[in-house]
């Protein structure tokens, strides 16, 4: 049978003991074969199943009593101490990149004054979250006041994700009764995979909006930039009086105007980006479709008018490039859908060559963002087409062969290992080519070492894209 009780503040426990009627059933199987065979031990060991059943019917339950405590760290930050017990407050959350690893360490201390019999855990991992190393699973025997740590990692994707209180159970002296409960865990519990990008790459291709970007136009600005002949419609506060004071001749101060960058972030969607790059579980497709979301989603807060393309062959996807909440919402759900095929979201489906479609829909002076991981020579033969029709490109490109070797055994063979390696390191010079011709055509390269935070590597890129 089953009961539920509180043994402590917000524990619900389950306690389950075993079934009585099988001690009886035991005993009396026994005693009737002893009689039949006149078996004086038979009849005696007639008599431990009901000693067992009767132990365990007046033992009682367990009192176990364990505080739970969680960590969790990455390399750049951790969340300890972030609530109590109970406390459903959202509290302060831990935040990265994907496939950044994050380093879980929940604590269990016998708080009772009894011993813990036969303890084990399940930590609340989230559903979304993979577990690349260690287990949040845990079986432990603690005296009064001891403690055991289970530590795993988990590998961050995007979007929120939030622990679950832990699920434990503990057993009797006897093993008869068993008692589950949840447990409120104190410490970190929130992460959060969606870093903000502090500063995009903008280019010299502004547009008519006013915006951040210096031109070397005159007019409305900040920055002094060039002093002409007062002309019927000036504003009275652009007058240089000083001069007017000086030589009586009305003169008009410019400054340096400002623009707005026009800016279409472009995803490399095709099957050659599904695969995912060493050490990590996710696609190139997913990384690529993270960093166009939060470039898109900053530029955007800034005011600068931008758009969203995701190529598949010969289909694209396009939002293009405004301002507003309407674009907002279409822009970043059509990058943050990926790798889905066909997201809900409203977006231009053009069936055409991804040149022409972008040049048919986007303007000119736009600056086009392209991501993708470059195994190939498509990309390469977009960015130099669209750099001979006079676009500003830059490149964001995951780096998904990294540092590996080419070294063969030791013995002179080859293993399935050794090709592996020498594979990989073709792929990554075939791409260091690549992107040397995509720097030979004027455009902008970010390579994204998979190590490195997106928010830094987007803002060591502070050199202008030229047209």
């Amino acid at each position: 049978m089953s009961e539920a009780t509180t043994a402590a503040e917000d524990d619900v426990v389950t306690v389950d003991r075993a079934e009585e009627e099988w001690g009886v059933v035991v005993a009396l199987a026994l005693a009737a074969i002893g009689l039949a065979v006149g078996s004086p031990v038979l009849l005696a060991g007639a008599t431990i199943p009901l000693w067992y059943t009767a132990a365990a019917s007046f033992a009682g339950r367990p009192e176990t009593t364990v505080a739970i405590h969680r960590t969790l760290a990455v390399e750049t930050g951790s969340v300890d101490a972030t609530r109590r017990p109970g406390d459903e407050s959202d509290g302060d959350a831990l935040s990265g990149d994907p496939g950044e690893t994050v380093t879980v360490r929940t604590t269990l201390r016998n708080a009772g004054s009894a011993p813990a019999v036969d303890l084990r855990v399940v930590d609340g991992v989230p559903d979304a979250l993979p577990v690349v190393e260690g287990t949040p699973r845990a079986c432990a025997t603690l005296a009064p006041g001891e403690e055991t740590t289970l530590e795993y990692e988990v590998e961050l994707q995007r979007g929120e994700h939030v622990f679950g209180t832990p699920t434990l159970r503990a057993r009797d002296l006897t093993g008869g009764t068993t008692v589950g409960w949840e447990g409120a865990a104190a410490g970190g519990h929130r992460l959060v995979c969606s870093p903000a990008v502090d500063k995009a790459p903008l280019g010299n291709g502004h547009n008519d909006y006013a915006g951040e970007v210096p031109t070397d136009e005159g007019g409305s600005g900040v920055e002094f930039h060039s002093v002409r002949d007062y002309e019927p419609g000036d504003p009275v506060r652009s007058i240089d009086w000083r001069r007017y004071a000086n030589t009586r001749d009305l003169a008009t101060v410019e400054y340096r105007a400002e623009r707005s960058t026009r800016v279409l972030c472009v995803v490399d969607a095709r099957p050659s980006e599904q695969a995912a790059p060493a050490g990590s579980e996710l696609s190139t497709l997913e990384l690529g479709g993270h960093a166009a979301e939060r470039t898109a989603g900053r530029l955007l807060a800034e005011g600068h008018p931008t758009g969203a393309a995701v190529i598949r062959g010969r289909q694209t996807s396009l939002v293009p490039p405004g301002t507003g909440n309407t674009v907002r919402e279409r822009a970043v759900g059509l990058l943050g859908a990926l790798p889905e095929e066909a997201p809900a979201v409203p977006a231009r489906r053009l069936h055409e060559d991804p040149v022409e479609a972008v040049t048919r829909v986007v303007p000119g002076e736009t600056q086009v963002y392209l991501f993708s991981s470059f195994v190939d020579d498509t990309p390469l033969n977009l960015v130099e087409r669209l750099r001979f029709q006079g676009y500003g490109v830059c490149v964001v490109s995951p780096d998904v062969a990294g540092s590996a070797g080419a070294g063969a055994a030791g013995d002179g063979t080859q293993t399935n290992e050794d090709v592996g390696r020498l594979a990989t390191r073709v792929t990554a010079i075939s791409r260091d080519n690549r992107l040397a011709r995509v720097r030979a055509t004027g455009a902008t390269v970010i390579e994204w070492e998979l190590d490195r935070s997106l928010g830094l590597v987007l803002n060591r890129a502070v050199r202008e894209v030229r047209r």
